[in-house]
């Protein structure tokens, strides 16, 4: 039984928190607000004292998950200065929210999507929000890139198309992450993000930091890292 809360904030976010994980597990459409109401332990009218509709309490589960998302990717990386090891961190915290045995984000993923593309999606009129997220990805990546390149790790020739490199990863994780949603572990998700973060690499490193990272580095080198794009 959860706890009693009497304070509107603490209240609103336990409202979330139960909403994010229903509309993950089951999706949109086979999560009502009784069942919100339920997995909080309050009643139905209580939910409509804090969100007037369930469009409401989706949009505000889906600032939630995006939250959590950045909130992760910042203690991966946090104290890293090494725009390679911000590479592997990011493509490492992607690969964990994949991952085919805790799929929970890719359907939250996935729901927020058809939801967006659906002329009758509640997020189709919404769908700035669904690009706000979008565009904060792929500048976290393209910020990484040109961090790269100011560091003379990367090749700066680069810098003109770092919005598309962006974009390509981007999109090779949601590619990915589809497949291993409807695979049922055919894929083996750490090494399908291995093998084109290789071939990513070699298209942005100089080739003198491409041979040091592949060769010296001593976390691939000792085999430490269950997450190697660097083991060409």
């Amino acid at each position: 039984m959860s706890p009693i809360i009497v304070n509107r904030e603490e209240k609103t976010r336990l409202i979330v928190r139960v909403a994010l994980k229903l509309f993950s597990q089951k999706g949109y459409r086979a999560t009502s607000v009784s069942r919100i109401a339920k997995g909080a332990d309050i009643g139905k009218g209580t939910i409509y004292e804090y969100f007037t509709t369930k469009e409401e309490i989706f949009l505000a589960a889906i600032r939630e998950w995006s939250a959590q998302l950045w909130r992760r990717i910042a203690g991966k990386t946090e104290g890293i200065e090494d725009p390679v090891r911000q590479f592997y961190a990011v493509a490492e915290t992607m690969a964990e929210i994949c991952d085919p045995d805790d799929l929970k984000s890719m359907r939250l993923i996935y729901e927020v999507m058809q939801q967006t593309m659906v002329k009758n999606g509640v997020l189709f009129k919404k769908r700035h929000l669904v690009k706000k997220i979008l565009v904060e990805s792929r500048q976290m990546v393209v910020d990484i890139l040109l961090d790269g390149i100011s560091k003379g790790l990367f090749r700066p020739e680069i810098a003109k198309d770092a919005e598309k490199i962006a974009v390509n990863f981007l999109a090779f994780l949601d590619g990915v992450g589809l497949h291993s949603l409807v695979s049922e572990n055919y894929l083996n998700l750490k090494e399908q993000m291995d093998y084109y973060l290789c071939h990513l690499l070699r298209m942005v490193l100089k080739k003198p930091f491409l041979e040091e990272y592949t060769l010296n580095d001593p976390k691939i080198r000792s085999g430490k890292s269950a997450f190697s794009p660097f083991n060409l």
